[in-house]
């Protein structure tokens, strides 16, 4: 029986990631560990400064007072009895798409898991315009027994790759239909500004909030975010690759000149 390790940045109890424990468990053996609380936007950071708690909820179920990289970290090296065959994380209340995951939480944990070597899926659910989380009455709920049912018709296509050079990108949109294809696409472009909020508290000293304002969407045919405007599923690869040789030949020449 192969393993899978499932994380999030939602939090443990969250309805999406209970959603893919429920639905992997038949045929898997599923451990999870995730924060005890919701951690969105908060990439790949890393508790470094304060010692790290973990509460056992279940049989492989673990909740852990810090991020999902955190949560990744430790899974492996202290949970785990042997390395998963692939981990997901997820599934994730709204998009992570274009720019959006160089933020995720949620797909910063797929990340720590491809830095260990592991295949690791990242998975978000698209909310419509009126909807930004669950429980928003102004909304249709988020499908997680649809979003966990195309996860698993992914992951049977992924598992014989057994590919550790990229990570995956997985985002399902609203409203799939028996009509919604899985397509394989590059990232579009969002370019955000984000909202500032300046407010003063009782004492009279200035605060502020950051929010997302409302980015920019460039999805060119054939994008991530032209598929799930469209009513299709997205999947993308993430390429973890620091170095650009083209760039790096234009700075060396341009440094040889002097």
């Amino acid at each position: 029986m192969k393993t899978l390790l499932l994380t999030n940045d939602d939090g443990v109890l969250s309805p999406g990631l209970q959603h893919l424990k429920n639905f992997f468990s038949t045929n898997y053996d599923v451990y999870v560990v995730a924060p005890d609380r919701e951690r969105s936007g908060i990439s790949m950071c890393l508790t470094i400064n304060q010692p790290l708690r973990l509460t056992q909820l279940g049989k492989k179920e673990y909740a852990v007072d810090g991020t999902p990289s955190d949560c990744i970290n430790i899974a492996l090296q202290s949970i785990m009895p042997k390395r998963p065959d692939f981990i997901i994380s997820g599934m994730n209340e709204g998009e992570n798409l274009c720019e959006d995951v160089f933020f995720s939480g949620t797909v910063a944990a797929a990340f720590i898991g491809h830095i260990y070597g592991i295949p690791s899926l990242a998975v978000s659910l698209v909310a419509d315009k009126t909807n930004t989380h669950t429980n928003d009455p102004q909304g249709e709920p988020l499908d997680f027994e649809t979003g966990a049912r195309i996860t698993g018709q992914v992951l049977e296509k992924l598992l014989p790759l057994n590919n550790t050079n990229v990570v995956y990108n997985l985002n399902i949109p609203p409203n799939v239909s028996s009509k919604s294809k899985i397509k394989v696409t590059p990232l579009g472009l969002k370019r955000y500004k984000p909202t500032i909020v300046e407010r003063v508290d009782p004492r009279g000293r200035k605060y502020y909030w950051i929010g997302t304002g409302t980015p920019v969407n460039i999805g060119d045919n054939g994008t991530d975010l032209h598929a799930v405007v469209n009513g299709d599923i997205a999947l993308s690869i993430l390429k973890y690759d620091l170095n650009d040789v083209e760039e790096m030949k234009k700075l060396i020449e341009a440094f040889n000149e002097t």
